[in-house]
């Protein structure tokens, strides 16, 4: 849709668009540009599309398509309470820190064109829009998605940790400087994740026991989940080496990208805010349990850890890396050790996933906590605690409560 504050968008926009040309390299003297937002996803950043056009092509669409340039300008949420909330200054310094310092060593991203840091909200990043520029598209299912879609960005997530392996291993001065840089978003001392994990975290067991499952089974995991924040969320986001990697940190669906080349499946990530240093299964369980949830079982796990890891050996190769530090049992372990993080994160965030939320930012940023709690709580109702049920019984068919009960 065309942005509906146009005229609110030109204030800021017209110088904001003269220093993004003079990145671009573009010698214009006389342009004009196109603003639209999205309608479709859940962003807790306010993003604007930006076509740039200059006027001597008004006349001629296909040399106006030959040199216009497509951006993406995204800004802080200018809802307050979700700003402070989301810690939205801290995602936007890592994110920028991410395209100063790390993004050189990995060549599958959007081009960063210009990038302005300010602590009181008024930090811009501007990026390639990669969809009007090269072809890529998101993705139309956002759950229950088709494996191949799974598959393909197991391979190129398995590309990024290794990456990060290899640079780890030949640049480590520099590699941990940049990793000293991220700032902490959402596994902090007060932060309100662990009231969000520890009340929505067993949300589905009152369903699995109206369907008549052991009880014991049932008492045990509800006493083991009571703080399940400080009990299993802090251990889960431990590094331990030498899996510890660079992780995406919000391996999501709405943050990756497909295209169709030769006949292949190429894939390209987006949203770097969330970073961290730590263990690859966090951001394996993370898509798995978001947007696989009915299809999760031993054997899919199995297929796409293996995809997973071939793919990782087959980049540590190309890096020269020694890859006996990687086998295969030891990412099956750690999935078994950690893969539960997922689970907790789908427990809140599944039934938005889905759709089942009537409720925009601007709701949830005129709630209070409690309220807040209360509603993740509920969304989906018993259709969402059937799938996180039946989830949670495949992952323990998979060996994810050996380290918990």
């Amino acid at each position: 849709m065309m942005c509906e504050q146009t005229k609110n968008c030109h204030a800021w926009l017209d110088p904001l668009v003269g220093k993004i040309i003079t990145n671009l390299g573009k010698n214009f003297n006389d342009i004009r540009y196109e603003v639209s937002t999205p309608n479709d996803s859940f962003f807790v950043s306010s993003l604007f599309f930006v076509n740039i056009v200059p006027n001597s092509t008004a006349n001629n669409e296909d040399e106006e398509k030959e040199t216009s340039n497509s951006v993406v300008i995204k800004i802080p949420s200018s809802l307050s309470h979700l700003r402070e909330m989301m810690k939205l200054n801290e995602q936007f310094h890592n994110e920028i820190l991410f395209y100063k310092k790390y993004a050189k060593y990995y060549d599958q991203l959007p081009r960063c064109v210009y990038v302005e840091q300010d602590d009181s909200f008024n930090s811009v990043i501007v990026l390639e829009n990669v969809i009007t520029q090269r072809g890529y598209s998101l993705c139309k299912w956002k759950n229950d998605i088709p494996l191949v879609y799974t598959i393909a960005a197991f391979r190129e997530i398995a590309r990024f940790h290794a990456r990060a392996y290899a640079i780890k291993k030949n640049h480590k001065e520099e590699f941990f400087d940049f990793v000293n840089g991220i700032q902490e978003v959402r596994f902090y001392p007060g932060t309100i994740m662990s009231d969000v994990f520890n009340e929505t975290a067993t949300r589905w067991l009152d369903y699995l026991r109206k369907q008549g499952h052991d009880k014991q089974f049932c008492d045990k995991l509800e006493a083991r989940l009571e703080n399940v924040y400080e009990d299993l969320i802090l251990k889960f986001v431990e590094v331990e080496e030498p899996l510890a990697t660079l992780c995406h940190g919000d391996f999501t669906i709405n943050n990756t990208l497909f295209k169709n080349e030769n006949d292949k499946l190429k894939t390209m990530f987006i949203d770097f805010a969330l970073i961290r240093y730590g263990s690859p299964i966090l951001d394996l369980s993370t898509f798995v349990c978001l947007h696989c949830a009915k299809d999760i079982d031993k054997n899919m796990l199995d297929n796409v850890l293996k995809a997973y890891h071939d793919s990782l050996i087959q980049c540590l190769k190309e890096n020269d890396m020694d890859c006996e530090q990687y086998p295969f049992e030891a990412f099956y372990e750690d999935y078994k050790k950690k893969g539960l993080f997922g689970f907790f994160i789908a427990a809140f965030f599944l039934p938005m996933v889905m759709g089942k939320s009537d409720k925009g930012l601007e709701d949830f940023d005129q709630m209070d906590m409690s309220e807040w709690i209360e509603t993740l709580h509920h969304l989906g109702g018993d259709e969402i605690n059937e799938i996180l049920a039946n989830m949670l019984l495949k992952l323990n068919e998979f060996g994810c409560l050996d380290y918990v009960l």
